[in-house]
């Protein structure tokens, strides 16, 4: 769906392990029916401190170089982000599941 937050391999893979249960960004996705909730704009430092685990990472660093990855340049700690909550492990982020002997 084009109104769907994307994301990347790294969201991916801790979406289907139910440990990302938020995502950041710079625009509200307010057509993307899998979101229940989004907060007020924050900064980047609130998000990287409080909110590091339920954005999937194993610690704040992590949060930090996967963001940065993400934009290919330094996030400060001053920029502001839209926090999403929501069902995002769906069947269209997990498109096939392979079973223990190698078969779809």
């Amino acid at each position: 769906m084009k109104d769907e937050i994307p994301f990347n391999d790294w969201s991916k893979e801790r979406l289907a392990q139910n440990r990302k249960l938020c995502t950041s960004r710079h625009k509200r996705y307010t057509k993307d029916k899998r979101v229940q909730w989004i907060s007020p704009k924050l900064p980047f430092w609130f998000i990287r401190t409080y909110l590091w685990e339920v954005e999937g990472a194993n610690n704040p660093a992590e949060l930090q170089m996967v963001v940065e990855q993400i934009y290919h340049r330094k996030v400060l700690d001053d920029e502001m982000f839209y926090v999403h909550f929501g069902k995002f492990n769906t069947k269209n982020q997990n498109k096939t599941k392979v079973r223990e002997n190698g078969k779809v």
